[in-house]
């Protein structure tokens, strides 16, 4: 299993999910955002004190639905609260990545070495540095989807387990997390990755951000108690204004970036040697490669 950093663009495969999922559902507006669809719709007063620089984060988020049969979802978020966006990159969990001289994929490092394992591949492979992480299982994740109240989204023809529509359609939670963990898309672990990426930027969009704002402590204290992960309530205390201010005055927050890369005969994906400078605008400016605290078991 050698590493080869000369990997190329699947691009049959992303011309056709892009084009499989292209309409009313989440490409069609990330396109739209991407070609400068105006961001801001509300009017900041004077006295508002705008986030800083310092408000920045990024965080690794890991599904483990704790099943043999679910493939496990690895995906980064950078938060710019001043910018007012989120940047989301799901990882294929058959990324290859060299750690401390070893040789395996994503979730193989994650299975022996826990989250530290998957922050150190990530780190060593795409250049993004989590500050924080969040685990979670399908009760947490959920919570999560049912909070932001689920996304209107155009599944990708042909995945296995929904009927076929060219119309985007409602998917509540289970529905989410069962379109997300489909280990059978066509293109294996590179186009779930893509999906995952998509469906969670289209959720965060489409929710009603006043409600957001209104209940984030009601739900930060729920959340906190069924997640595995290194946020405290001081971590939430410190960047509460900020996250505020982002959901108060931005529209269409999310945005992603696609894991480009291509998979061997073998099975294994290798991320495009220059990937890391293709994110570099957004996870640019990361704090320093301090490894995270190795989470509890």
């Amino acid at each position: 299993m050698a590493k080869q950093k000369k990997g190329h663009v699947a691009i049959p495969f992303l011309l056709a999910f892009l084009l499989g999922i292209v309409g009313i559902g989440g490409i069609a507006m990330y396109l739209y955002n991407q070609l400068g669809a105006k961001e801001d719709i509300r009017s900041i007063p004077s006295s508002v004190v705008k986030p800083t620089e310092a408000d920045n984060m990024t965080l690794m988020f890991v599904l483990d639905e704790a099943s043999d049969a679910s493939p496990l979802t690895f995906m980064a978020v950078r938060v710019l609260p001043a910018e007012k966006k989120m940047i989301l990159v799901a990882f294929p969990s058959n990324m290859l990545a060299i750690v401390d001289g070893r040789q395996d994929t994503l979730s193989s490092f994650y299975k022996t070495n826990g989250i530290q394992g998957a922050i150190n591949a990530i780190q060593n492979e795409a250049g993004i540095y989590p500050d924080k992480y969040i685990i979670l299982n399908s009760e947490s994740f959920q919570k999560i989807c049912n909070i932001f109240a689920g996304v209107n989204y155009q599944i990708p023809l042909g995945t296995q387990g929904f009927a076929d529509s060219e119309e985007a359609q409602y998917l509540g939670p289970a529905q989410i997390e069962k379109l997300i963990t489909n280990p059978f898309f066509k293109n294996g672990e590179s186009e779930r990755s893509a999906v995952v990426s998509d469906v969670i930027s289209e959720m965060i969009n489409q929710t009603d951000y006043d409600r957001i704002v209104a209940s984030m402590d009601s739900n930060f204290r729920t959340l906190i108690n069924m997640m595995n992960t290194d946020i405290s309530s001081i971590d939430y205390s410190n960047e509460k204004s900020a996250l505020k201010y982002m959901y108060t005055y931005g529209s269409r927050l999310c945005t992603f970036r696609l894991a480009t890369g291509s998979t061997s005969d073998d099975g294994i994906f290798v991320l495009d040697s220059d990937f890391e400078e293709s994110i570099s605008e957004y996870f640019g400016k990361q704090a320093s490669a301090v490894p995270a605290e190795t989470a509890g078991e």
